[in-house]
């Protein structure tokens, strides 16, 4: 509630003649006039249509149940030229105060018709003064000051939040409660004591209703952790610039609507002044997130999809005619008379849904929906199509943006316009937000505003970085975005040569070790000049993109999924994997560099950076080369690393080290020389570091659950070498990884 703000000499008159406390005691609420002592409050300079004032003062009763705001029993409409005064019993209007009303409160009010009022006082006599002061201010009961509502899905979700607020320590349990199981659990809906008099006890027999609005009736902790309203206000706040400057470009004389069509709980929205937001269109695809749209918003913005509940087409959870995918949505009326109109401008403002193309759980929905078969049919690749970020995207292009003015400002991961070309309009500006707090982990969100004019030839886009700190916004730096288009399969080795034969041994990617071949699946290759098997694939940096084994993993059997590292080129590929090794150690790092090959060979001639390479790829920890005896009792050698008589350490030789180099095989030759005393070593083995501290670098576990190293010099020698080795890769590769485009 907010304390009284006075707006016209009228209204403070009469709150001062009829001892209405407005200083000391809250009278405002939301956006009516003023409530009290269970009096709804209604002004206006003249009243020549009683019933029209009477339908706007039902409105905001329906909102104020809506909202869970206890809804007075008595309306009270004041026509302060005239001095007339209509005094209404809400009862009278129970069935209406039980609707649900989109748009302002005020339009639309013309043809109600209501019942004749209680009272019609004259209120410049001192009868009907006196008798209006008594139905102000006598001390009345709860039941004579509000009317008990009803709970429906409508409004529990405010009821709800009431509960919380006002019983802090409360859960779920206690507002709802069931009938359920052999010993019923009465919740605050059922035998109402904090709101008894507010609301009645509801009394079907299950929760059924409300078990799509489940998440949100969470109390106020679950629901953070949930995720519910998850964009961060000030992010919206920001997003909220780039709509203003989409607004600027309104031509004068021009309507304009913005248009999300995935507005959720409408967080976006919600930081929007109520001009902006009487130009708003929202809808959204789950049903719980329609309900608590319509208590936020449903009062303010200009139309919500569909407008009403008993036009929900509903099923399992969500809300079929507000599936934005699908073509009836596009042909939507509400919506269509805004794109065929030439005299109004379009913005569209929206964080669509994401996920990761590598992700398994794809949502089936946007397989079967138009847009879907459409950006199919648009030659689109596989990864472009499998994003449902990337439909709304291209179907905000292809369907609502019709004018140079027209803008779109979209949240969503870098790569649509970085790797995947779906947009070729102008960018005007863009943010880079961190997904930390859209309860995912830290990494970029860009948020960019689009003007709807062709632009073909952009290779890069400066981005603002900013983070939250103490809920506020934190400039962190600028960041430069490149477009990338080529993968590392450009230098994948299709080679195969007469002698390849097939083998016996394939990896497990985790142990680098044999593992056990599922049936089904060919044999991998041997050849006495393969030396490894490398994975570096599309332009992701993650752990699936990436693989360094001896022999090919039985999952790259039935996929392409890298390829076999030869003695004659290997020291040219690997590279590839110190790129996919890229740190991200800020959250404005991920998600922003992809891995290239649009600097084409350029590296291949850089003999020292191939010499650094070769070092630091050997060493790695996230090197999984390994050296074991396979099922036929063979002996297979890990090549990769740089013990004594491998392949990598023998062809170092033919290079010049310089203090550095010699420091880190120095340290190497240490440990080396530490593991020959440890229980499992095995004298056959050539050995990295990453099988060296899995089957060698013993420990156990504490009552505190601390590690305790059976070879502490060994694991000393282990972390050092690691730390050296990140130092080394950012004093020597990650500058030229940049500059041959490897990495972008």
């Amino acid at each position: 509630m907010k304390k009284y703000v006075i707006e016209r000499d009228g209204q403070l008159d009469f709150f001062n003649n009829f001892r209405i406390d407005y200083i000391n005691q809250p009278v405002l609420i939301d956006n009516t006039d003023g409530v009290w002592n269970g009096c709804l409050l209604e002004f206006k300079l003249h009243i020549d249509n009683p019933n029209k004032v009477l339908f706007q003062a039902i409105k905001y009763l329906s909102r104020m149940r809506i909202k869970g705001e206890s809804v007075p029993k008595t309306i009270v409409l004041v026509s302060l030229n005239t001095c007339e005064c209509y005094v209404y019993d809400s009862n009278d209007y129970y069935d209406d105060i039980h609707k649900v009303y989109i748009g302002a409160s005020s339009i639309n009010n013309d043809n109600f018709i209501g019942n004749s009022p209680l009272y019609k006082l004259d209120i410049s006599s001192d009868i009907d003064a006196n008798k209006l002061i008594h139905i102000l201010n006598d001390q009345k009961e709860i039941n004579e000051m509000y009317i008990p509502i009803e709970i429906d899905e409508d409004c529990i979700v405010g009821w709800a939040e009431r509960y919380y607020r006002e019983l802090p320590k409360a859960t779920k349990g206690d507002f709802l409660g069931s009938n359920e199981g052999l010993i019923p659990i009465v919740g605050e809906i059922r035998e109402p004591r904090q709101f008894k008099g507010l609301i009645k006890p509801y009394t079907k027999q299950t929760n059924e209703k409300f078990k799509y609005l489940m998440d949100v009736l969470n109390d106020r902790l679950k629901k953070k952790d949930l995720g519910a309203f998850y964009t961060p206000i000030p992010y919206c706040e920001k997003a909220a610039e780039l709509v203003q400057m989409a607004i600027d470009k309104v031509p004068e004389g021009n309507d304009y609507i913005i248009l999300d069509r995935c507005a959720g709980s409408g967080n976006l929205e919600s930081v929007f002044n109520d001009e902006v937001l009487s130009h708003c269109v929202l809808s959204t695809y789950e049903y719980y997130e329609y309900k608590v749209l319509l208590e936020r918003l449903g009062d303010k913005v200009r139309a919500i999809i569909p407008p009403t509940e008993n036009m929900v087409n509903y099923s399992l959870g969500c809300i079929l005619n507000a599936n934005a995918l699908d073509k009836d949505y596009i042909e939507n009326e509400l919506i269509k008379q805004y794109i065929d109109n030439p005299k109004c401008t379009i913005i569209l403002f929206e964080n669509p849904p994401y996920r990761d193309i590598t992700a398994q759980d794809k949502v089936d929905v946007k397989k079967k929906s138009y847009v879907y078969e459409e950006f199919v049919k648009n030659g689109t690749d596989q990864a472009s199509h499998r994003e449902i970020a990337n439909l709304f995207i291209w179907s905000a292009f292809k369907y609502y943006l019709r004018q140079p003015t027209d803008s779109y400002v979209v949240f969503s991961p870098v790569k649509y316009f970085k790797s995947l070309n779906l947009v070729d309009r102008k960018f005007i500006k863009g943010f880079a937000f961190n997904r930390k707090y859209f309860h995912s982990s830290p990494s970029v969100i860009s948020c960019l505003l689009w003007q709807n004019v062709k632009e073909n030839n952009r290779e890069d886009y400066m981005l603002e970085a900013y983070d939250i700190e103490n809920d506020v916004i934190k400039y962190e730096k600028d960041l430069r975005i490149r477009k990338v288009y080529k993968t590392f399969n450009e230098y994948n080795d299709k080679r195969k040569f007469p002698d390849d034969v097939e083998g016996t041994v394939y990896c497990d990617n985790g142990t680098g070790k044999q593992s056990i071949k599922p049936t089904g699946l060919k044999m991998p290759i041997y050849n006495e000049n393969i030396v490894g098997y490398l994975r570096a694939t599309s332009f992701n940096l993650n752990a699936n993109s990436r693989c360094l084994t001896r022999t090919i993993t039985y999952d790259a059997l039935t996929q392409s999924y890298g390829f076999y590292l030869r003695r004659d080129n290997y020291v040219t590929k690997l590279p590839l994997f110190s790129a996919k090794l890229f740190p991200q150690d800020k959250w404005y790092d991920k998600d922003v560099y992809f891995t290239t090959s649009d600097g084409g060979n350029k590296y291949v001639e850089d003999k020292e950076f191939l010499k650094k390479n070769l070092i630091y790829v050997s060493l790695s920890f996230e090197n999984h080369c390994a050296s074991f005896i396979d099922t036929y009792g063979k002996l297979v050698k890990n090549e990769l690393c740089l013990d004594k008589n491998s392949i990598a350490r023998k062809d170092l030789e033919q290079y010049d080290l310089d203090e550095d180099d010699k420091m880190l095989l120095k340290l190497y030759d240490k440990i080396l020389d530490e593991i020959k005393l440890t229980d499992n070593y095995d004298s056959t083995f050539t050995y990295g570091t990453n099988q060296i501290n899995k089957d060698l670098n013993e420990f156990t576990i504490d009552e505190n659950d601390n590690k305790i190293y059976k070879y502490p010099e060994l694991n000393g020698n282990l972390r050092t070498l690691q730390n050296r080795l990140k130092e080394y890769y950012k004093k020597y590769l990650l500058s030229k990884l940049f500059e041959y485009e490897l990495l972008k």
